[in-house]
């Protein structure tokens, strides 16, 4: 990434709902408008379709929406997570380092397990970044949870299964070693 860029890592949690949503109320939609078209040509009333067209295409753009803003930007100002509404802008100097593991290792002390729901379980092999926050910070990691919520955070750590965790990796690792330089 040259500087002066900001790059967007969509967060896998959206894009797994966005994927699952897709094949169930796509399919639904797709079935709504040929019912539809049958009755157009039969000269019968749609007007009971309509509602329900019209609320699955909701759910569906919902969905997308969902996805297009889930994600972890890397600018050169620091990096921000945001989740739905959710939303946590860091510094760089709030982050003390960044690694690569799966996502299971977030969610593996008991009292962590109560947050894993289906889409942990689906991803839980898949890698996620492991963003360690500078505990020097006043309430930074408390902060940091209240935000972005308790399956997000990990002890002092943001977790957040991305695309392209090794490239994410590695560009962070260089802004860090190039602020410390």
């Amino acid at each position: 990434m040259t500087q002066g860029g900001t790059r967007r890592f969509p967060i896998r949690y959206s894009i797994q709902r966005w994927k699952d949503g897709i094949w169930f109320y796509g399919s639904f939609f797709v079935i709504l408008v040929v019912l539809v078209v049958v009755k157009l040509f039969t000269n019968q009333p749609i007007i009971s379709f309509i509602p329900v067209l019209v609320l699955d295409g909701g759910i569906l753009v919902v969905f997308w929406l969902m996805r297009l803003s889930s994600y972890v930007e890397m600018s050169d100002e620091g990096l921000r997570v945001r989740y739905l509404l959710r939303r946590l802008d860091l510094p760089y100097t709030a982050v003390s380092r960044v690694r690569r593991q799966p996502l299971e290792v977030a969610f593996q002390p008991a009292e962590r397990r109560r947050f894993v729901n289906r889409f942990v379980r689906r991803l839980a092999r898949e890698p996620a970044v492991y963003i360690r926050l500078d505990r020097r910070q006043d309430n930074l990691v408390e902060q940091a949870e209240r935000r972005l919520g308790p399956r997000f955070v990990a002890g002092a750590d943001v977790v957040v299964p991305i695309l392209e965790a090794d490239a994410f990796v590695n560009e962070v690792k260089g802004r860090l070693r190039g602020s410390a330089g």
